[in-house]
């Protein structure tokens, strides 16, 4: 038998506990944007975590791993100019390997937006979707 239960018979029996009156719980999928956004942010912090293993493995181990995952890398960022612009494949681009990688970086760049410049955040993965998404 499986230890694993359905969250909506949990949840039902949990809120009848508190108020026992009888409830339609409904699952809602997650629009096409949120679902666009946390695959952006898990794919963000994918490469993030591949790069600092990268990093490690040259550091610790002498063992430069670049040869062996440059194809993937060729092959993610055909894949982001699917779906991104030139600007915003730009600003991914910098993000995850000109200024993630800087300690010194305050964490903003300047945008340039209806012709008047303006400074944003951009040190988590969330910060570049925002500013991305002004593009």
């Amino acid at each position: 038998m499986s230890s694993i239960k359905d969250p909506i018979k949990v949840l039902r029996r949990t809120i009848h506990s508190i108020h026992p009156l009888s409830y339609r719980i409904k699952k809602i999928s997650p629009d096409k944007e949120t679902m666009t956004k946390l695959a952006f942010l898990r794919i963000i912090k994918g490469l993030q975590k591949i790069e600092d293993r990268r990093d490690f493995m040259e550091d610790e181990i002498g063992m430069d791993m670049s040869t062996y995952e440059d194809q993937f890398f060729i092959i993610i960022e055909d894949l982001f100019k699917l779906v991104f612009n030139k600007e915003q494949l730009a600003l991914i681009q910098m993000y995850l390997y000109q200024l993630h990688p800087d300690k010194e970086w305050d964490g903003t760049i300047t945008i340039e937006q209806n012709k008047k410049e303006k400074i944003v955040n951009f040190r988590t993965p969330e910060d570049v979707w925002k500013v991305i998404k002004t593009f």
